[in-house]
């Protein structure tokens, strides 16, 4: 079973590894546009069939401009470093290493040549001074450095220690124990896990693209700082008054009998698989808040092929505390009963250290300093 273990963790490891080296061989484009642009329109199922096209090898970042003003602000900064005339400037545009076409004729005509003069080219640049006032070439994409590994495993991190995953896990390794050998258990656990791994970086996958196309992503980095302290603030009040005010940062008691009754009919690991996307559902209203807190953040800082790598980490870090307890229940180090008595020890330190953490990541992006 360890083998079985460690080829998950492979997997996965490889999966983020995967996308990170496909995403520096692509030939990366700027895409700027306008929602309800007639021009933008024509353009855009062109550069789709690009983007489909394998023997293109491309990835086209598209940011719209009207409902966004964040990505209006970086068109402003990519036009005046690439000097682009004031009665040229104008949507649809695309900027591919050191060159760019405006206009959904030229880019329709003259991209595909582009292309292949610029084959494997990396995310275009703005050339200029910064705010430090230091002379430099930076990528918007390097607004990542604000978004720091350190922040996206910590909110990951909270969001594992949530009491709400790991009731779940209990109750399912629980049932199966009861109902059959401690290696159905232990594969049952490890087929959960994966699916809630799978289940959630989908889920964030597309809000992150829903943001970035729809241009809603400037308008919801503005309430991410707001949402993160609301949360905060709820799991605080849960360490000092544990179920007061009527709601808690947990599943919803109702939801509960529905819940344990369906993970007590699994029996096998694959049954542990499907319920896995079910009892993301259940989860989500106690889990979702520090995933939506890094989307956000995601989906205002970061592109797509940047984004995925980083989602991929995320879930990682959200996941290694089933792992753990799935491995720790298996080698009789505890019991099911034990972990739930120490669960249930500790369910407000859990809260107290998600309600900090939280505060902490809104007050941050509040003050601007993210």
């Amino acid at each position: 079973m360890k083998q079985i273990f460690l080829l998950l963790f492979l997997a996965i490891i490889l999966v983020l590894c995967g996308t990170v080296v496909n995403a520096q061989q692509e030939t990366c484009i700027y895409f700027f546009y306008g929602n309800g642009c007639p021009h933008c329109a024509r353009v855009e199922p062109f550069l789709e069939e690009l983007e489909q096209n394998p023997l293109m090898n491309v990835n086209i970042e598209q940011f719209e401009i009207y409902g966004n003003r964040s990505n209006a602000q970086l068109l402003d900064q990519f036009f005046d470093s690439y000097q682009i005339p004031g009665n040229s400037r104008g949507v649809p545009v695309v900027f591919i290493a050191h060159n760019y076409l405006v206009g959904d004729k030229p880019i329709i005509e003259q991209l595909e040549k582009l292309i292949e003069d610029y084959r494997g080219a990396n995310c275009p640049k703005i050339n200029g001074k910064e705010t430090t006032g230091e002379t430099g070439i930076y990528s918007p994409l390097e607004k990542l450095s604000t978004l720091s590994l350190f922040t996206i495993i910590s909110a990951a991190l909270v969001d594992s220690i949530n009491p709400c995953a790991i009731a779940v896990l209990l109750i399912l390794m629980s049932a199966l124990i009861l109902s059959g050998t401690k290696n159905r258990a232990l594969k049952a656990g490890f087929a959960f896990t994966v699916s809630i791994y799978i289940t959630y970086f989908l889920f964030g996958l597309g809000l992150f693209s829903a943001l970035r196309i729809t241009g809603l992503s400037y308008w919801f980095y503005k309430i991410v700082g707001l949402i993160a302290i609301v949360i905060g603030l709820a799991n605080i009040k849960d360490y000092f008054w544990h179920g007061g005010g009527g709601f808690v940062m947990e599943i919803p008691m109702r939801w509960r009998p529905s819940l344990k009754k369906m993970l007590s009919g699994v029996t096998s690991p694959f049954g542990a698989f499907l319920a896995g996307f079910v009892v993301c559902f259940f989860e989500l209203p106690c889990t979702g808040g520090p995933y939506i807190f890094i989307l956000g953040l995601l989906a205002e800082k970061t592109a797509r092929h940047i984004a995925i790598p980083l989602l991929l980490l995320y879930n990682l870090f959200f996941i290694l505390p089933l792992i753990v307890l799935t491995l720790i229940i298996y080698s009789g180090y505890a019991s099911v009963a034990s972990a739930n008595k120490w669960k249930d020890r500790n369910i407000k330190i859990l809260h107290l250290i998600t309600g900090i953490v939280m505060l902490a990541l809104g007050l941050i992006v509040m003050l601007g300093l993210i």
